[in-house]
């Protein structure tokens, strides 16, 4: 089996099929990309949102795929869009198994919550001393 080659392309010709697809897609997922924000903002109350752990960032990366996927199952069997990629139904197959890595997203979250957080026992210095560094440390 060889490898295809790709003949290097300028960057007129990128931005060109960039354009394309962004039209194509465009029509399949209309403008999700700007909708996908202001529903969430809404979604959370209109309030600041703190993301301070891995499985934060990856739970509001699934809640903007999953959204996107709903907006092209709407385009195509709500508003009668035709889909330029793939059956308006592959939308609604995609958007399961997101929801499924979603599920999973959250028992992770909940079983890291359930952990006892562990503190570092003191550690001992050159001089045989026991360090403390930790809560109420001054």
């Amino acid at each position: 089996m060889t490898d295809k080659i790709m003949e290097p392309k300028s960057v007129p010709e990128i931005l060109k099929e960039g354009a394309e697809t962004y039209e194509l897609k465009n029509s399949d997922y209309g403008a999700s990309w700007q909708l996908n924000g202001k529903i969430l903002f809404r979604l959370v109350g209109e309030e600041p949102v703190v993301l301070e752990t891995v499985e934060d960032w990856i739970a509001v990366g699934l809640f903007t795929r999953r959204l996107d996927k709903l907006a092209r199952s709407v385009n195509g069997e709500l508003r009668g869009a035709s889909m330029n990629y793939e059956k308006a139904a592959d939308a609604d197959t995609d958007e399961s198994v997101y929801a499924a890595m979603q599920a999973v997203n959250k028992m992770e979250r909940e079983k890291m919550a359930r952990q006892p957080v562990t503190v570092d026992p003191p550690r001992a210095t050159s001089n045989g001393e026991a360090d403390s560094v930790g809560v109420g440390d001054e």
